[in-house]
């Protein structure tokens, strides 16, 4: 929890909501949504006049993804925002099929859709959506959950979450112990 914090009055509001879902077809969907507004009305030259409250940005994404958190389908759309041409920058995002939702993810995203390239609203709804998508595929997925395993998905697990944050740095605790998992399932194959 935050200390308390000094007098103040607020002047900007930002809402992000996420979520996962299993689809019936199997795949999954991560949806991540983005509200922007302001506690005072103001002329904006793109916009015209934008009440308080009124979002000044109103963005969508959704992922669909597979069970190797692979994107098999894209969607971003911005409903609203400060220059008439922002809705136009979601275009670049179809590069995305294709690309897998792991390690280096962001990296990748900043590679295709920064800069010029896209929106950083939509680029930091992206990093929302990765560590969404890992939160909701974390059971179907971790080691514990798994019966029986090969070497080559020990090495995919392996890839996956090897350095992924401090928790699962290669030399630590806690990617020792689901690294242990996996080998003790490999010798019992």
């Amino acid at each position: 929890m935050l200390s308390k914090a000094a007098k103040r009055d607020l002047k900007h509001n930002r809402t992000i909501e996420g979520k996962g879902y299993k689809r019936e077809d199997g795949l999954w969907d991560i949806e991540v949504f983005l509200i922007d507004s302001k506690t005072f009305s103001f002329n904006n030259m793109h916009k015209g006049y934008i009440s308080a409250g009124e979002p000044l940005h109103d963005m969508a994404i959704r992922l669909t993804l597979d069970d190797d958190r692979k994107i098999i389908d894209i969607e971003a759309v911005i409903g609203s925002g400060p220059y008439n041409v922002c809705p136009q920058a979601v275009i670049n995002c179809e590069k995305l099929k294709g690309e897998f939702v792991v390690s280096g993810f962001n990296r990748k995203v900043l590679k295709i859709l920064g800069s010029e390239k896209g929106c950083r609203h939509i680029t930091d709804l992206l990093a929302h959506a990765a560590t969404i998508a890992y939160q909701t595929l974390w059971k179907e997925k971790t080691a514990d959950n798994v019966k029986t395993i090969s070497l080559d998905e020990v090495k995919s697990i392996e890839k996956k979450f090897a350095n992924s944050c401090y928790a699962f740095k290669k030399d630590g605790e806690v990617y020792n112990q689901y690294k242990e998992i996996l080998i003790n399932k490999l010798e019992k194959n």
